[in-house]
C-alpha cells in the first residue's frame, strides 16, 4: 500500500480528545479499514470534499502499485507533529488527514467542518502538508 506524501490536514483549534470516528463513519466519509487508523474512502467521500480545477485525477480505490485517496485518523492518543506548507509546525493529538490531495487541489466542504465542530465542540481548520 502506497500512502501519498501529499495530504490535506484538518485539525481542531483547541485541544480535544472527543471521538470523531463514529461521526465520520456515520456520514460515510470512511470506508473499509486498511491499517491502524487508515481507511479507504467511503461512499460519500466526494460529498465532503470540493476538488478544484478542471478534471483532477482522483484514485478512490485502494491500490498496491500507485497512490490513492485515503482517510487517516490518530491510531492512539500520542501527539503528532505536522509541518504545513507556509505555516508553523502543529503538535496535535486529534486530527484528520485526507491522503493524496495536493496543495490547493481540494478543500473540505462546510458540512464536514461542521460535523467535526459538532463532534468536538470546537472549531476546525485545514492546511496542506509538506511532502
Amino acid at each position: 500500500m502506497q500512502l501519498s506524501a501529499y495530504r490535506l490536514l484538518l485539525y481542531p483549534l483547541q485541544p480535544t480528545e472527543a471521538a470523531i470516528l463514529p461521526a465520520l463513519q456515520t456520514c460515510g466519509l470512511l470506508g473499509a479499514p486498511l491499517a491502524a487508523g487508515v481507511f479507504a474512502t467511503g461512499e460519500t467521500f466526494l460529498d465532503h470534499l470540493c476538488f478544484l480545477g478542471c478534471s483532477p485525477h482522483i484514485e478512490l480505490e485502494p491500490c498496491t502499485d500507485r497512490v490513492f485517496c485515503y482517510v487517516q485518523l490518530p491510531a492512539d492518543n500520542t501527539e503528532t507533529t505536522f509541518q504545513p506548507i507556509r505555516k508553523p509546525a502543529l503538535n496535535l493529538k486529534q486530527w484528520l488527514v485526507i491522503g493524496n490531495v495536493h496543495e490547493a487541489e481540494a478543500v473540505p466542504d462546510a458540512t464536514l467542518l461542521s460535523l467535526l465542530e459538532t463532534a468536538t465542540a470546537c472549531r476546525w481548520k485545514f492546511a496542506y502538508l509538506k511532502p
